[in-house]
């Protein structure tokens, strides 16, 4: 096997830009559900119990659009796009409530980071080699039924 197309080659590439993508998803996510339940929901006694139910819904979708991603949908990443800018825009309006000033920045460094990094060419390169991949993967499935002997 050529060295450039091995999954080694493929992962030392591509490996460090997706895994700081979705470190940096997982820190926008944190950061947005801090900053709202400090601020939005400040006097209610549940906020706990809602925060960590909305943690773990966001981040079961964040781990399954970034799997949907690596598989070769393009609509995953659509939707990790749309969970930066989610995050980003619950963080902007808790200026109003005074936030601490490190949180707030970090709140709004995060997803603005995510979404810089998805659109660096390192990632780009990535996504269309992961179409490419599910392109070829198809073919070769619609192969082996094509020459599988029917009963």
């Amino acid at each position: 096997m050529d060295r450039k197309s091995s999954l080694g080659a493929f992962l030392a590439h591509y490996f460090p830009t997706f895994i700081c993508a979705f470190f940096l998803a997982c820190f926008a996510l944190s950061a947005s559900i801090s900053l709202a339940s400090s601020t939005y929901f400040r006097g209610s006694p549940e906020r706990a119990k809602y925060s960590f139910l909305a943690a773990l819904t966001l981040a079961t979708v964040l781990a399954l659009s970034h799997f949907v991603m690596i598989r070769g949908r393009s609509w995953g990443f659509r939707v990790i796009v749309a969970f930066y800018v989610l995050c980003f825009l619950t963080v902007v309006p808790t200026y109003g409530y005074e936030p601490h000033p490190i949180v707030y920045m970090t709140g709004l460094l995060f997803p603005l980071l995510g979404l810089l990094l998805l659109n660096s060419k390192r990632h780009r390169e990535m996504r269309s080699k992961l179409v490419d991949i599910r392109r070829q993967r198809a073919l070769i499935i619609q192969a082996a039924k094509a020459s599988r002997p029917r009963r």
